[in-house]
């Protein structure tokens, strides 16, 4: 079939078995040259479309090698500007910056108009954009973060590089996109903390907008998978303060003390009964206190004890059972032993509701690129992690799903310049690295999942492969760039073949 007759031609070529260049400017004349093919060439030909996913990779390692925290996002900001120019060919005049350091941009519709049922007009696609407060450990890596005491441990960095590689391809075809109907990109600040949805959707990110997408990276889930279900997907964080005052005193006399250590440590075993007795045992939450600080000298017991933690939900009632339980506890443990206490809890993004109808026809497109009904499922969802694109959500509909980056090797466009075997660490932890063979999955979703909304047929499915890696079997070939032009074992790109991976 014309899938397989894809993959061939894309096998014999070893040019197309290339590191991602680092630094960008390496791979200079790569994105020229892809940016002219996929303007020019219909169907994309095997060196159009590994180009493109090749640069998007390089594109995602400079993104990680200057990582930038919540709205502080100015460089990051620029380059998917200069990006969005450079490759996709987007006028200046479509992006607006938006919540300080957000932008979005606007892909209008230049062709016939969509005689689609749905109605619908106008797509939103998101991604994040900050970094993580946290030092990177991957010190072997090429393009690890030259920001001391900030690092992309997220993923938000794949996550901009696919919206990249999807704005290119829609871009390109802007013909074929319904006159009336529109792309919107939404490159989104601070989603770590204090939340960029919210004032993005202030200033005006979804007017007009009928339905919203985004996906997260998950290096827990196979690779070749993708995950989403209706209804919470991810939860509803509430952070809290739990501050005990006791009466200080010689460690050696107790007894003429009130000992806020003791009733802090009574607080945190009685904090467990709020999840276990006080929550409906169908319902998910957490309640978890992570940080305890108090005293100074070993032999005095201090005036107060300071506790910190999270809660998480995913129903406003079990939140509000969960918060007066909390008070009551720390009120009523306080009154056992003799101390005060205030309690401070701050809730944030509401919890991740996937529309009924999007989420299904998310997991309808999956099944049908994906070929195989066992890699599309709600396996490990609800997660308790947070996400505010909730917000997004509770303004239009939309979905958010997950894709696995779970992989044994360091193959196709994922290539370091040497064997190796991938960590495949889950997100925040300091040797996190997104997987780039996930981005090129990402785009050509975000691409279809367009065209089924509005109605329109952007690229044949001969045209534009849905690029899934499979590495058993796949024969060396020769690399160029960082690794020497030396051999290493890579995966075909194909469309699957019902054969489930391991």
């Amino acid at each position: 079939g014309t899938g397989s007759h894809w993959h061939k031609n894309l096998c014999a070529m070893s040019y197309c078995r290339r590191v991602p260049a680092f630094p960008l400017s390496e791979g200079a004349a790569l994105l020229e040259e892809t940016a002219t093919r996929l303007a020019a060439e219909d169907p994309l030909s095997a060196e159009a479309l590994d180009g493109l996913f090749s640069t998007m990779a390089s594109i995602r390692r400079h993104i990680h090698s200057n990582p930038e925290p919540g709205f502080e996002e100015v460089k990051t900001n620029a380059f998917i500007r200069q990006t969005l120019q450079s490759l996709a060919g987007l006028d200046p005049a479509s992006m607006r910056d938006c919540a300080k350091t957000g932008l979005v941009v606007d892909i209008k519709g230049e062709g016939p108009p969509s005689a689609a049922a749905s109605g619908l007009r106008t797509i939103a696609l998101r991604a994040d954009m900050d970094a993580l407060r946290m030092t990177e450990m991957n010190r072997s890596l090429p393009y690890r973060s030259t920001n001391e005491g900030v690092a992309h441990l997220c993923g938000h960095d794949g996550h901009m590089a696919s919206l990249l590689g999807a704005a290119t391809l829609i871009a390109k075809r802007a013909s074929k996109l319904p006159a009336g109907c529109a792309v919107r990109l939404l490159f989104q600040p601070a989603e770590e903390g204090p939340g960029g949805a919210k004032p993005m959707i202030e200033e005006g990110a979804l007017d007009g907008v009928d339905e919203c997408y985004g996906y997260h990276n998950w290096p827990a889930f196979e690779y070749g998978s993708l995950h989403v279900k209706r209804g919470a997907v991810m939860a509803h964080p509430t952070s809290f303060k739990i501050v005990v005052t006791g009466k200080g005193g010689h460690g050696s006399q107790p007894h003429v003390a009130v000992d806020p250590v003791l009733t802090a440590a009574h607080i945190v075993v009685a904090l467990q009964s709020v999840v276990a007795r006080a929550v409906d045992p169908t319902k998910q939450a957490v309640c978890s206190v992570t940080m305890i600080h108090g005293g100074e000298v070993s032999n005095v017991i201090p005036d107060q004890v300071e506790m910190q933690g999270t809660l998480r939900d995913l129903d406003p009632s079990v939140c509000q059972t969960m918060y007066r339980r909390v008070r009551e506890i720390v009120a009523g443990v306080c009154a056992a032993f003799g101390a005060s206490a205030t309690v401070e809890l701050e809730g944030a993004y509401p919890a991740v509701d996937n529309h009924a109808a999007q989420a299904d026809a998310v997991a309808d497109l999956a099944r049908k690129l994906l070929r195989r009904e066992e890699a599309v499922s709600e396996d490990g969802l609800p997660m308790m992690g947070a996400e505010d694109f909730s917000e997004f959500l509770h303004k239009v509909p939309g979905a958010f799903w997950f894709l696995g980056g779970n992989e044994e090797k360091l193959n196709g466009w994922a290539r370091l310049g040497a064997a190796g075997s991938r960590s495949n660490c889950m997100c925040h932890n300091t040797a996190f690295d997104f997987n780039d063979n996930v981005s090129p999955m990402a785009a050509v979703f975000f691409v279809r999942l367009v065209e089924e909304r509005l109605g329109c047929s952007l690229y044949s499915e001969a045209g534009l492969p849905f690029p899934l890696l499979e590495a058993d079997g796949a024969p060396a070939w020769e690399g160029s760039g960082a690794n020497g032009g030396k051999k290493q074992p890579a995966g075909p790109i194909q469309l699957p073949a019902g054969k489930k991976a391991k």
